[in-house]
């Protein structure tokens, strides 16, 4: 279990809202149509691909309408600094001691300190760094800490609603993630898959908001979106055939929550009769390369129902699960190697072991709660 020196980290925390409020006063304007922030926790393997995303984002710069504006930790550095990206160039607004990007008040202090700086009429907050679903992301090596899904929902209920929530790190287009984001995002961009090391491709996503600003958040999603496929599609090394790209309408995930609750209550109740076909149906869904544990939720519906089992519940069950999901999915590109991820995974660990050594971490996510899958799995299991 990971350890948290909470009272250093949140007086450092409050130190940096002091200083960014005190030096950045002056600098606050009227409201622009955009603010794009990125938590760039480049404090790991990752720095070199902070740089050259930084290079592709001054590429283009802000505008009287659209800002770009990072909190930027590297792993060379033991400091941390707010910058505001330019056209060919940045200006380092504060500059501090190393922080805790794993803290969630130091996301907090960041998101609200640039809605005073640079105030707009959308946001879009760009976590940037690598992902695990459920698991969490955001590593910050420094401080052997990360942001877990616990956290990232404190952080958004402190920082007010965003937009667009996006995730540039691999496999975190999940119901699991999505679910923490109710009632404090309109959308999530993010993939399923894992990402390489290129991740979004930064000068394209800055180039539409400046060419676009009056675009609201569900067409500027979408065209990331574009952007990630048009980019990606033309590689033919087999990593990057298996990228993949989502937009998810978080205004359907207390649907989906319900849909899945139910569907969950059926499995459950049928799990004595119809163990080996669902078996049958995980083994025969698209399951994400790096984990085998996050499984395509469209695909696996699309798997069940051609089992064509007979019991009406559980395929009424099963089929709206299916119709919800797809709803949820407002956009979705694949790879050519992984025409099955449809947008939008869960968690199905494919044996005991693996179930046994998440299931204290797997309790803590709201959506293993909420839907009663966490005592599936647990059943399943037994």
């Amino acid at each position: 279990m990971r350890k948290k020196t909470f009272l250093l980290i949140g007086l450092i925390s409050l130190f940096l809202a002091q200083a960014l409020l005190i030096s950045g006063a002056s600098a606050a304007r009227s409201s622009s149509q955009w603010t794009f922030m990125i938590y760039a926790c480049a404090d790991n393997d990752l720095e070199k691909s902070w740089t050259e995303d930084l290079k592709e984002l001054e590429r283009v710069g802000s505008t009287d309408l659209v800002d770009f504006v990072a909190l930027v930790d590297l792993l060379s550095t033991n400091t941390v600094e707010l910058i505001h990206i330019e056209q060919d160039s940045y200006t380092v607004v504060e500059t501090y001691d190393e922080l805790n990007m794993g803290d969630p008040q130091v996301c907090v202090d960041f998101v609200n300190t640039v809605k005073l700086l640079y105030p707009a009429e959308k946001y879009l907050l760009d976590f940037w760094n690598h992902g695990d679903g459920w698991n969490g992301f955001c590593w910050d090596d420094t401080s052997g800490d990360w942001l877990n899904l616990q956290e990232m929902h404190q952080s958004m209920e402190d920082a007010g609603f965003i937009d667009i929530v996006g995730f540039d790190a691999c496999d975190m287009a999940q119901a699991e993630v999505a679910y923490e984001l109710v009632d404090h995002a309109g959308y999530m961009v993010a993939s399923e898959e894992y990402e390489e090391y290129e991740g979004w491709p930064y000068t394209t996503h800055a180039q539409d908001l400046v060419d676009h600003p009056k675009w609201n958040a569900k067409r500027y999603a979408i065209e990331i979106v574009a952007n990630y496929g048009e980019y990606y599609e033309p590689f033919t090394l087999e990593q990057y055939t298996r990228m993949t790209c989502s937009v998810i309408n978080i205004d359907w995930m207390p649907h989906l929550r319900k849909v899945f609750t139910d569907w969950t209550s059926a499995m459950l109740v049928n799990l004595d009769q119809y163990k080996e076909q669902y078996k049958q149906a995980l083994a025969n869904a698209e399951t994400m390369s790096d984990t085998y544990f996050y499984v395509d939720m469209l695909n696996f519906t699309v798997e069940f129902d051609l089992l064509d089992l007979n019991n009406v519940n559980l395929n009424v069950a099963t089929k709206k699960v299916k119709h919800v999901v797809s709803k949820a999915i407002v956009v979705n590109w694949a790879g050519k190697a992984v025409p099955d991820c449809n947008g939008l995974s869960f968690y199905w660990p494919g044996n005991q072991s693996a179930w046994y050594s998440a299931r204290d971490n797997y309790l803590l996510v709201n959506w293993a709660q909420a839907t009663g899958w966490a005592n599936f799995l647990d059943a399943y299991f037994t």
